[in-house]
This record gives C-alpha cells, structure tokens and sequence, in this order.
C-alpha cells in the first residue's frame, strides 16, 4: 500500500464517529509537499467511504501558507521593479540593465533569509561589511603571518552594496506589506512569526480548523519547522513522515535521512509515525542500464515500459526525467498503442521550437558588424549576418509558413520556380555576402510580408521589438489556422499572452531598453508551460523528480542519474558567501544533496520493479559523453544490496539487431542504364575529361557518378573565411593578373616592380572575385598576409633560379584535343581538356605549369617502384603525377594535331614539353618532368600510348556491366561532398 493510501486511511479511521459510525473531517486540514500529492490524497481518501462526507481541506504547503498569513503573492516581474524602484532611492545611478542581472539572485537570497527565519536580517547584511568581513580576513592573514588586507576601490564599493541592501530589504518588506503582498519566503516569516495570532489563540474569529496533519515532508525550512512545532505543542497538529529504516538508521548515516534522524531525535514533532523498512527487506528486481548517449534513454525507457505492459497492461509506472529536457523524445518514443499516460510537468515554451525562433530572431536584429579602416581605426555598423539569416528562413516554423503559403512551388520543386525564400538564400549563397543591410534584404524579399516584419531593424526601441512580434504572430497564426496545426497555434497563443503580459510592463516602465526587454521575455517565456490534457490516474506518469514527493510505483524508471544531474552540480547562485550561510544556517549544496539523495531513495521504497539509466561517462564505453554515474547507483551497488538480499541486481547491455543484408545496404552500387550511358558518352565527347575528373573517377566512381553525371550539386555555404579552395584561387588568379600585364617577356626588374606593387594586386583580384569577404580584420587577414608572403617569396626564387629574361607564352590557358576510338562497336569521340596556370618558354622547351599552394614533393611525381608508368598513372594516389602527364600529352597532341597550336598569335612546333609543378610551400625542390613510357620513344609513340591508357579508362566508364561503386578506401570519404549520400 503507498504511503499516501496509508496516510489517508489513518486519518479517515481517526476521525471516525464509532456511534453514529460518520465521518467527521470537515475540520481538519491536511497539508502535503505538492499539489500533486494533493490530488492522489483526495484519490485515495474518497474510496474509503460508500456513503458521501465533507472532505478535509488538502492544501500544498505553499498555498496552505499563502491561505494562513492572508497576503497575495506578488508575480516575480512586479517584484523585479518594485525591488528596482526601492533600490533607485538608496542609489540613483543605477542602471535597469545591470540592475536586472543580479537581482533575481538577491530576491532569491532574500526568500532563503525570510524562509530560514534569520533573527534579524540586519547583521547577515553586516557580517559582510567592510569592517566584520575584513576583520576576520585580516585575523586568519595574521594568524598566517601574512600581511593585513590593503582596501581597494573594488572591495569598497561591493561592502557598500551590501550596507544599501539591507535598507532595501526593509523598505521591500514596507512597501509590499502596504499593498497587502509577499513574495514567497515573505509569507513564510509572517506566518511563522505570527502562528500563534493565526492558528493557535483561542479567538473564534481565527480558528479556523481543529487539527492539523502534516504529510510525508522531509527537509523543512526554519519557518516550516516553526509552524508546525507550535501547533503540535498545542495539540492542534500531527505529523506523518514517511521514513525508511534504511536511511534513518545510524549505521549506515544516510545522507537522505540526515535531517529526518534529527527530526526524530528531538522529539519536537510528536510522535514519529509511518517509518517503513521496505528497502532493507522488500523484494525488489533491479536494473542499472548504462546508455551511450542522453537521448538514447528515452528510446530504452519508451522500450522497457512497452515490455512491461504486454505483461500487466495494469502496473503503475512512472518515468522520472532527471532531465526535463527528454520529455518530448520520452513522447516520441512510447509505442503507439500507448495513449493512455500522464504528464505532470507540462511542455516548457523555453523548449519549443517557437522558442529557437525567438531566440534566433534576437541574433538576427543584436548582430553588429566590425570593420577595419585602413588607418587601423574600426566602425561598427548594423547588419544582418548570413549565418542568422539562414538560421531564421530555415527555422521549421518559417519553412513551415513558407510550404503552408506557396504549396504549389514548394510540391513542383523548380529550380526556376522557388519560393522567395528560397531565391533569397540562393542569391545569399551566389554573392558570397557575408553581412547585410535592411535595405538589401527587403529588396530580396520582393514585399513578402514576413521579410519585412522580420528584417526591419529595431536598434534599440522596444516599442519596435514588440510590434515586430506581434505582427509576427498574426502573420504565422493566420497561416497556421489554415492548417489545423494545434501544437504550434498554441504556442502562439502562449507567446501573444506573454507579449500582453510585457506591453503592460513596458508601460509602466518607459526606461527599458532592448536587453531589459530580452530578459523579461525570456524570464516569462521561462515561467510558461503549455499543460497536456491527460488522465492524472493514469497507470503511465511521467514526472519531473522533485513531483514525485510522497508517491508510489510498483515501476519505476528513472532517467539521467548522473553527477551533475542526480544530485545537481555545484552551483553557487547567491550573492551571501558561504560562511555567512553556515554563521546563519542558511543551506548550502550539500544539503541539497541531501533532499535529493531523499527523493531519489523514498521512491525506491515500495517499488517492485526498478530501471536506473545513466549516460556512460568517456572512457567507460564506446562514445560516451556522460559524467560519472551518480553516487546514488555507488550507493546502491556498494552498500543496499549488501543488506537487502532481496534485491536482485543485474546491469542489461543494450544491443542494437542487425539486418541480415545489412552489408548489401550498406553498398552503394549504380548500374549503368541506357540513358546513363547516354549522358556518360555525351559528357565524354562535348564537355570532356579534364585531370580532376579523371581522378575522381580513378579514386571513387560513385562520386564521380555523382558530381559528373548525376550532377548532384554539393551543399553550398556562405564562407566567412577563406577556405583552402578559395585561398588558391586568389594566388592564383592573382598570379594570372600578373603574367597578363607583365608579360610575355619577364626581367628582374619586371620582378622586382612585381613584388612592389603586389598588395595592390592582390587588393585589386580580391576587389573583382571576392568582395563579400572581410579581410580587414580576424583568419582573413592573417591570410591574405600570408598569401602576399608566399607570393614574395615565389618571386624571389624566381630570381634566383629562372633564366633572364623570362618567357611566359599564357596563364590560364584552357587547351582541348579530341580523338575518335570504337569502343564496344561503337565510335566514340573522346575529348581531353585541362586549363594550365602557366605555359612558360625557354628556348625550345615549353614548360607547362601549375600552381600548387599546399606542398608537394619530390616523390608525388615519380611512379612506385612495383608498378610501371602506366600503372601508377591509373594509381588514385598518383593525382600530381598523372595531372602532369595529362598537361604533356594535352601541348604535344595540339602541336602535332592539324591544326597546330597557337600562343599568342604564333604557331608553335618542334618544341619539347616539360611539365613543372611550382609548390609555394616548397619552392626550392625541382618538381619537374618529362614522361616517357619507353626509352628513346619519340612523341608520337607518346601520344598514342597515352590515348591507349584514356581509350581504356573510357571503356570502362561506357561498359554497363562495370557498375558505379564507392572507394574501399574510407580516406576518401573524409572530405566528399557526397558523404551523407553514402553513409559513410
């Protein structure tokens, strides 16, 4: 039988007339932890009777207090400004917005100083003045042999701070007691301090109930405890504790039972009733199941529970969320056939997606941009980043709006026929813009109504802010409606409410600026909780812990039992020390250790079936990413189940089933069609084989299916700094720019201009291609340095070991060649194409060049040594190599084709081909050759050999019985662009 049930049957049998056999319970007041305990109380008291009674009045502690002392409870937003309006007396440079982040901590210090009934709050404000607090720092300095404290400007103005507080303490409780209000502690004290005038006296006028039961508390506040020892002094009151001899035993020195075995031993709270002994000697099955990751939990808990049905659809179960933030995947993850549960916490709107909105649209309109000036000075200016901008469009609420609004485009999916949305993000992307102005982007927006509302700016009018969002709601709840979706409407609603709420409070208040408005919003939108319309018997609860005081399962599964988590960590949010805490004892951590070590072990109590989940910490699993497990599992493991040898413990390993194919799916195999092989021979003859494409093919056909055929575009991103890709291009575009106005003919001295004018080339390449870049400040500078460092020192080592003058013939040079094989029966047209950074001459040798900015060496462009020429060109290793001999073949073919080859207006021929490969990082190596399959072969021999090696790589890309498939070799895979297409 639960605790409650217990309790409920001793006080309906207590109260029973034995004459007229009723029940007299009228009079009586019953007071418990919680008003869900309330609930199930009242539950289990109507069953004892067949006949109807007037039941008792079952009150939570804090309404029972609120009900006594006859006070209101303010909200805690009026309490914000009326502590602001009180502290502007005592110091009238204050300012609301640095106000506002320590005050919440001050009212919370001053509910703790009420609620622990500190005689006089004065001198818990004057241990920490200057003169108290520096005289006993400066006695444990001498008594160290230290010299005494120096007194700062610092130092003075925090004791002083807190002189002002205690005025402001007993001005707070002036004026709230005036307005006939109380913050929660303040209703505490005055119910405390006046129970006799309440409760007690013998005046007809205040009796108000004849006895008093207090039930299944455990850790009692000053007040508390005052409250309820007067009137159990004065027989007016009982108490029912629901203890277990397990941790209120001496032996074993419990920490949940730390404050219960004092209650007991001092006899101040009558006679001590309902100890229990079921965790040392109840039957009980038991599982530690440690998980590898937080979410993974729910999907466990959501399996054990659905188990556990199939057996008895009737046991009542609760699933505590140490975590309240797994409530939505704990939903997700109960079987469908489960509908009937219970849900005490509610959904927090601080965990709602409508939440993520608000959230990114702060981001979206705070963001200040940062520039440089080419005197070194800065300027800031407001301007929307892309990384916010894509944020809030791709918000689900916004892509649900934007599919609700334009089903037709959204369905189609034309490239030609997107949303605004959509065309916004792509131009974003297009331009590479990496800031934006209003202005740009309501011109993007084309007078879509919510790109005005949420792209005009606010700067720091609250007003602004607030229609902003109101307009907001009215544009998305309109559309919503259309759609029936009641989740989201409801949380509009919730926001509209709130938004209410804050208009009030900003009429009231004009001074408010845009980070006060923000944190009032986000302290409101905290406090909201959309409630889930359930059955509150339901065999299925899922609770938070601390609503699972005085309740009882037979199953219990509890989630997160971490440090950290269970018990919490160590946070110090308080502006009082914690000596003053132990000089006034005020609780501190270690007693909140205490009431949860409490919590956690009452509801094992009489429990027959317990689940205990834990993330595994790193290092104790595979890919963990918990704390340790909590001191409460220690505690179990170590010490319970060494006493109760009817607990059976076992610790189940969580297995995921494999698919019996699952090797086959996890290979990706495309099998060339008809049409495939179609645009395969297409891209062959139109478009062509350039080097990079013939080595994504060597390295990886899939992805080379993919890109080239497929043309599957990769995810494109707005970069804010350069990448690798983008930082080669401006070398080498820059490189380009040069050649083209030094050139043909280079000196020294041209070099020497060069290297002058270089960051103005640079500047002007930047300027033409990459405009939306930032590079006045942050990576992008250090890079654009570094880029006119390795370009100096290009040109310098050209100096040193290129013959004067120097011929450069182009840059950038796009050359193609084209050849006719059968293949399969039929002909096919096989075009090779590649464009060269630079084509130099020197004599009669043509030196076909191209730019590395990463490093190559030596051993990149020679073939292994267990493989022939031919073999490591086909090598997907061998990338520099076979680059190169594509370059050599590409001016030999051109030369000797019908044609010929023209560079600048003149027919070359009868020149040897070299290709080089100018590495900025590693200038002095020689990366040079000249390839050749056999010795003494003449170039024809080396053009047709070439066009035997391409001809067969090509065959293979026609044969259909040759299949797409993705590279054995996972490094590949690392930076692919199609990565998430294969799984891998």
């Amino acid at each position: 039988m639960s605790f409650l049930n217990k309790s409920a049957r001793y006080i309906f049998d207590k109260h029973q007339d034995s004459d007229s056999k009723s029940t007299q319970l009228k009079n009586i007041c019953v007071v418990l932890p919680s008003r869900r305990a309330v609930f199930y109380f009242k539950q289990y008291l109507a069953k004892f009777s067949e006949v109807p009674f007037i039941a008792p009045e079952v009150l939570a502690i804090d309404d029972f207090v609120m009900r006594m002392s006859g006070v209101n409870q303010i909200d805690a937003v009026s309490l914000l400004f009326e502590l602001y309006e009180i502290f502007k007396k005592y110091d009238p440079e204050v300012k609301f917005d640095r106000f506002i982040s320590w005050a919440p901590t001050l009212l919370r210090d001053f509910d703790t100083i009420d609620q622990y009934l500190v005689e006089n709050p004065k001198s818990i404000f004057e241990y920490m003045s200057e003169a108290k607090a520096l005289a006993r720092w400066n006695l444990e300095l001498l008594d160290s042999g230290k010299p005494e404290l120096e007194i700062t400007q610092s130092t003075d103005k925090y004791f002083k701070l807190f002189e002002n507080i205690y005025h402001v303490y007993e001005d707070l409780h002036k004026s709230l007691n005036e307005k006939g209000l109380s913050y929660r502690g303040m209703a505490y004290r005055h119910l405390a301090e006046s129970i006799k005038t309440f409760l007690v006296e013998n005046d007809s006028e205040t009796i108000i109930f004849e006895k008093f039961y207090f039930v299944g508390f455990n850790a009692l506040s000053a007040a508390e405890e005052k409250i309820i020892e007067t009137l159990v002094k004065t027989n007016r009151a009982e108490t029912l504790w629901d203890a277990d001899s397990y941790f209120m035993s001496q032996k074993f020195n419990h920490k949940a039972g730390v404050l219960l075995r004092e209650y007991k031993n001092s006899g101040r709270f009558g006679k001590w009733n309902r100890q229990t002994n079921d965790l040392l000697t109840g039957e009980k099955k038991m599982r530690i199941i440690g998980v590898e990751n937080a979410t993974l939990q729910a999907k466990i808990a959501g399996h054990i529970y659905g188990e556990a049905v199939t057996i008895n659809p009737d046991i009542q179960t609760v699933i505590v969320l140490a975590d309240e933030n797994l409530l939505q995947p704990v939903m997700y993850s109960l079987d469908e056939h489960i509908s009937d549960f219970n849900i005490t916490m509610g959904l927090s709107l601080k965990g709602s997606m409508l939440f993520t909105l608000i959230d990114a649209i702060f981001e979206l309109q705070q963001n200040i941009a940062e520039f440089k000036t080419k005197d070194g000075g800065t300027f800031k200016m407001p301007k929307f980043s892309h990384r916010h901008i894509f944020k809030v469009l791709n918000h689900p609420f916004i892509r649900r709006y934007e599919q609700i609004k334009y089903p037709t485009i959204v369905e189609e999916g034309k490239e030609s026929n997107r949303t605004i949305f959509r065309k916004t993000l792509q131009e974003i992307l297009r331009r590479n813009t990496v800031y934006l102005s209003q202005d740009e982007m309501l011109e993007l927006g084309e007078n879509e109504p919510i790109f005005r509302i949420l792209f005009s700016r606010w700067g720091d009018n609250t007003q602004k802010a607030l229609l902003s969002f109101y307009d907001l709601i009215d544009e998305l709840r309109n559309i919503y409606r259309e759609s029936n979706d009641a989740i989201e409407t409801e949380y509009l609603y919730l926001f509209l409410t709130i938004l209410h709420r804050l208009e009030k409070i900003l009429f009231q208040n004009k001074e408010l600026n845009l980070k006060s408005f923000k944190h009032f919003l986000y302290e409101l939108i905290k406090q909201e909780r959309i409630p889930f319309s359930g059955e509150p018997i339901s065999n299925l609860q899922i609770m938070g812990m601390l609503e699972t005081r005085c309740l009882d399962f037979e199953r219990v599964i509890i989630l997160s039992v971490n440090e950290g988590i269970l018990p919490s960590g160590k946070h110090v949010n308080s502006l009082i020390p914690f000596d003053a805490c132990i000089e006034y004892n005020l609780p501190v951590h270690s007693d909140q250790d205490a009431v949860m070590s409490y919590h956690f072990f009452r509801l094992l109590q009489r429990a027959k079936e317990i689940d205990i989940l834990y993330v595994i910490p790193n290092g104790e699993g595979v890919s963990g990413g918990g704390s340790e497990k909590s001191r409460f599992i220690l505690q179990i493991e170590n010490e319970l189940i060494k006493e109760n040898k009817n607990i059976k413990l076992s610790y189940p390993k969580i297995e995921f089933t494999k698919d019996n194919d699952s090797e086959q799916i996890s290979k990706i195999e495309i099998f060339k069609t008809d049409d495939i092989l179609l645009n395969i021979s297409k891209l062959i003859a139109e478009k062509g084989i350039y080097p990079t494409s013939l080595s994504t093919y060597l390295k990886c056909s899939l992805q080379f299916y993919f890109d080239k055929v497929a043309k599957i575009s990769k995810r494109e991103e707005i970069d804010e700094n350069f990448g690798a890709d983008i930082f080669g291009t401006w070398i080498h575009n820059t490189l380009e720019k040069i050649d083209k106005d030094f050139g043909p003919i280079i000196t020294k001295e041209t070099i020497d201009t060069i290297i002058s004018e270089l960051e103005q080339h640079l500047d002007d390449v930047y300027l033409e291609n990459f405009g939306g870049f930032v590079v006045e400040s942050g990576m992008n500078y250090l890079l654009k340095q570094v880029a006119e460092q390795l370009l100096i020192d290009f040109f310098e080592n050209q100096k040193e070991t290129q013959s004067f003058p120097m011929e450069v013939l182009e840059a950038e040079q796009l050359i193609s060649v084209s050849f006719e094989k059968t293949i399969l029966g039929k002909i096919q047209k096989i075009k090779i194409a590649g464009r060269i950074d630079r084509i130099e001459r020197e004599g009669q040798t043509l030196k076909v060049i191209d730019y590395k900015t990463g490093k190559v060496i030596g051993k990149d462009l020679e073939k292994s040594k267990d493989q022939t020429l031919e073999e490591s060109l086909l090598d997907p290793s061998k990338e520099k190599l076979r680059q190169l001999w594509l370059y050599q073949y590409l001016m030999l073919k051109s030369m000797t084709d019908t044609n010929g080859l023209f560079l600048r207006g003149e027919k070359l021929e009868n020149h040897e081909v070299k290709a080089k490969i100018y590495s900025f990082r590693n200038l002095k190596e020689k990366l040079e050759v000249n390839l050749n399959f056999e010795e003494n072969s003449n170039i024809f021999g080396f053009i047709d050999k070439s066009e035997e090696i391409l001809t067969n790589t090509v065959s293979e890309m026609l044969n259909p019985e040759v299949p797409f498939t993705q590279s054995s070799d996972l490094k590949i895979c690392e930076w692919c662009d199609f990565k998430g297409i294969c799984g891998r």
